[in-house]
């Protein structure tokens, strides 16, 4: 697995992951063209160290649909991925799986939920945790994890916290993704 996969792997979990499967809504039906998270990133990729930002930007807005910017900053460079589409007719359902380049789909199952406050950017935040089992197919071998998300209603694309440790090939992940600011930037 490579340092890009691994990335592509994260940001596009996180872009994916912004509200919890048992929602009915979609925090994008709301949402106004320039209105950004960004987050904090800490992670490793075997023993290489990975720390960065993670910003999610709204870059187009229809009736329909929503497109979501992810850039990583990592080393001074920014990676920017492939914009993700909203469809805002329906909630969001994170089990339905994620497309990742390099990998095909990674397929999330709910184990268990819970509220708790957590406090992440300097703020405590009033969250929903949701715990997925995670299964990734990468160059014809399954590997699997544990991902961890806590979003709260009152930042408006939930997500606030992930953890996630996978192993893929002979390399042990850990990320965590902390929110530090968001708003617009229109």
């Amino acid at each position: 697995m490579t340092f890009r996969s691994f990335v592509a792997l994260l940001a596009l979990t996180a872009a994916a992951l912004t509200t919890g499967a048992a929602d009915d809504d979609n925090p994008y039906k709301t949402a106004k063209v320039g209105d950004y998270a960004k987050y904090a990133l800490k992670g490793k990729v075997g023993f290489l160290p990975l720390d960065g930002t993670v910003t999610q930007t709204v870059a187009d807005r229809g009736d329909t649909e929503a497109t979501l910017k992810v850039v990583l900053t990592a080393g001074g460079a920014d990676t920017p991925f492939p914009d993700q589409k909203i469809d805002l007719t329906k909630p969001l359902d994170p089990t339905k799986g994620i497309a990742l380049p390099g990998f095909g789909n990674a397929k999330l199952e709910k184990l268990k939920d819970g509220k708790e406050k957590v406090k992440v950017g300097g703020k405590e935040y009033d969250a929903e945790w949701t715990t997925f089992k995670v299964k990734v197919a990468a160059k014809g071998a399954e590997s699997e994890g544990d991902l961890k998300m806590w979003t709260a209603k009152d930042v408006p694309v939930r997500l606030v916290k992930l953890d996630l440790a996978i192993t893929l090939g002979k390399n042990d992940v850990k990320a965590v993704m902390d929110l530090t600011e968001f708003g617009s930037k229109k």
